[in-house]
């Protein structure tokens, strides 16, 4: 294994941007300056590498790659390159801990099998993922910060977490691949990998699909909450684990910085927001404004590590003996915080308010997408699963002893934080889905469209 080769740098300075762009979604357009250079490289053998490669004004990326006669080209499934890495990982015997794997690369190494065969992944994602063997999920952290840019990534940590604590309630870790190149002072993280959950839906499948058959007519209310009580659980126990490393509190300058934040969201989405529903944000903005207010008042509130992105989308669903089960992922942290602050410490009502907001989501894709619902009984459905949700968390939180970490202020300054950067997203990325934003702020400050 080597971290330099000559032979492999001068062919993937020959290359052009398709060595880093991949075929569809996120990285079909990727930003590519040529030329591009080999920053590090893992040896995986028969031509199988794991590279970092940096272009000409120094974006940086993880890519897979295939040398063969006819030269080097990024890695498709099939190719091996992670079933490799699944492989490797699971040669490494010994403790489950840190364990050198070669000059600067590095395996976190929690379990593993002997699994071979590999398939894509076809859902679009910022990164790429692929099953191994049917057994495990190997995702490529495709985007990496730029040299110098030293950012710990949150994934490896908040999976150790939960693997030491005996947390369950997540597709089980099996190990993650990461380097640290010469000079810098964090490792960057190459790829994870995990259980893969055959059967496993996210919530913005099953949750909508629930809703959408409650609001037919096709199944009763009990039913479409009835996972509430399962995701609480869920949710709580892997704050309690995270809880477990330690807690803090947060100073007077974070309040002060997450205010200044939250205000510029609300500021950033009047600006970009146009059309009926820039019309009924600017009316909602003194509102909004007054509702953040609490956020400057929250020094000393409690903080510890969180989820950073939980959404009903993160919240699995998978056939198990008996029924169904669930399980949270992706530790990546939110994509649109800063990467220096995915690893800090924050309260929990930052995961509270996420999840929340996403269970109003799930609501408004249903009236906008599913003919024949019943309006009301779904908005019905919203406020009755917030409420199931929040009084099931809060009541597993107390009993694990841990009822002062959530600070119940904080909620609703968080969701309107949220809704004022689902704006912001929509309006960059995703037009159409401004409806949603509208609606849940529209219900948050009630001036409901």
């Amino acid at each position: 294994m080597t971290v330099a080769d000559p032979v492999l740098a001068e062919q993937v300075a020959a290359a052009g941007p398709e060595l880093v762009r991949r075929g569809r979604g996120h990285f079909a357009t990727e930003p590519v300056t040529p030329p591009l250079h080999l920053d590090t490289a893992l040896d995986l053998g028969s031509g199988r590498w794991v590279a970092v490669l940096s272009d000409a004004v120094g974006a940086r990326w993880t890519v897979p790659l295939v040398v063969t006669d006819a030269g080097v080209r990024r890695a498709a499934a099939g190719d091996g390159v992670a079933e490799a890495v699944v492989q490797f990982l699971a040669r490494k015997a010994g403790r489950p801990d840190l364990i050198g794997c070669g000059d600067a690369f590095r395996i976190d190494k929690w379990y593993g099998e002997q699994v071979s065969g590999e398939r894509a992944v076809t859902v679009d994602q910022t990164n790429e993922s692929l099953v191994v063997g049917e057994r495990a999920a190997l995702k490529w952290t495709l985007r990496q910060p730029a040299a110098g840019a030293d950012v710990r990534h949150p994934a490896p940590d908040r999976l150790a977490a939960l693997a030491a604590a005996g947390f369950t309630g997540t597709p089980r870790p099996w190990g993650v691949l990461t380097v640290t190149p010469a000079g810098a002072t964090e490792p960057l993280l190459l790829a994870t990998v995990t259980e893969f959950l055959p059967g496993a839906l996210d919530g913005w499948g099953w949750a909508v699909a629930d809703v959408a058959a409650y609001g037919r007519g096709d199944a009763d209310l009990s039913a479409a909450l009835a996972p509430m009580a399962e995701v609480a659980d869920l949710v709580a126990g892997m704050h309690s684990a995270f809880a477990a490393t330690g807690r803090d509190r947060f100073g007077v300058a974070d309040a002060a910085e997450w205010a200044a934040q939250a205000r510029s969201d609300l500021d950033q989405a009047v600006a970009l927001v146009d059309g009926p529903e820039g019309d009924r944000l600017a009316a909602r903005a003194p509102a909004i404004a007054a509702g953040l207010a609490p956020i400057s008042d929250c020094a000393g509130t409690p903080v510890v590590d969180v989820h950073g992105d939980l959404h009903i989308g993160q919240i699995l669903r998978y056939p198990a003996a008996g029924g169904v089960r669930y399980a949270v992922g992706d530790f990546d942290g939110n994509p649109v915080v800063a990467a220096k602050d995915r690893t800090a410490r924050r309260p929990l009502a930052v995961d509270i308010a996420g999840l929340l907001a996403s269970l109003d989501h799930v609501g408004r894709v249903v009236l906008r997408r599913v003919e024949g619902i019943d309006a009301v009984g779904v908005r019905r459905w919203i406020a009755l699963a917030e409420r199931a949700f929040l009084d099931r968390y809060t009541q597993r939180l107390a009993e694990a002893g841990l009822a002062d970490l959530l600070d119940h202020r904080l909620i609703r300054p968080a969701r309107l934080q949220q809704e004022c950067r689902e704006f912001e997203y929509a309006a960059v990325h995703l037009p159409h889905w401004r409806y949603v934003p509208d609606g849940a702020l529209g219900a948050l400050v009630d001036l409901t469209p």
